[in-house]
């Protein structure tokens, strides 16, 4: 139960995609609805979310002050994905499939990539 519920934050923008990819129309075409009008990985957003907010739930119950250390696995976690392996995989991808269209490359200079709203890197680092 507590593992359904602790996913809450990556439903929406799954959910979002999955709705835009079973229309036929949308074959081939990157989504800009939603969560995604507002980050270009919405999804990626709440995982990291998700590991920050079990930590800051930990926090009560640690028995020594290095257990603040354990910061470190969701700061990890945060910059594997932003750095290494989610993010730039499919922002690569996303240029090969659609770096020609003038619409794409202006969803990736003006929708940030992580944090809805709030700005953060906008630019791919591969566009």
């Amino acid at each position: 139960s507590s593992g359904i519920n602790a996913e809450w934050p990556l439903r929406p923008g799954d959910y979002q995609k999955s709705k835009f990819r079973s229309i036929p129309e949308n074959k081939d075409k990157f989504i800009t609805s939603g969560l995604w009008s507002i980050s270009r990985h919405p999804n990626y957003f709440g995982e990291i979310l998700l590991w920050y907010g079990l930590y800051i739930a930990a926090i009560p119950y640690f028995a020594s002050p290095f257990g603040y250390l354990t910061i470190i696995c969701p700061t990890l976690t945060a910059l594997q994905i932003i750095y290494l392996s989610g993010v730039p995989m499919l922002e690569t991808s996303g240029l090969k499939k659609w770096g020609e269209d003038p619409k794409y490359l202006k969803y990736l200079n003006e929708t940030s990539c992580i944090v809805p709203c709030l700005g953060g890197p906008k630019k791919s680092k591969t566009a």
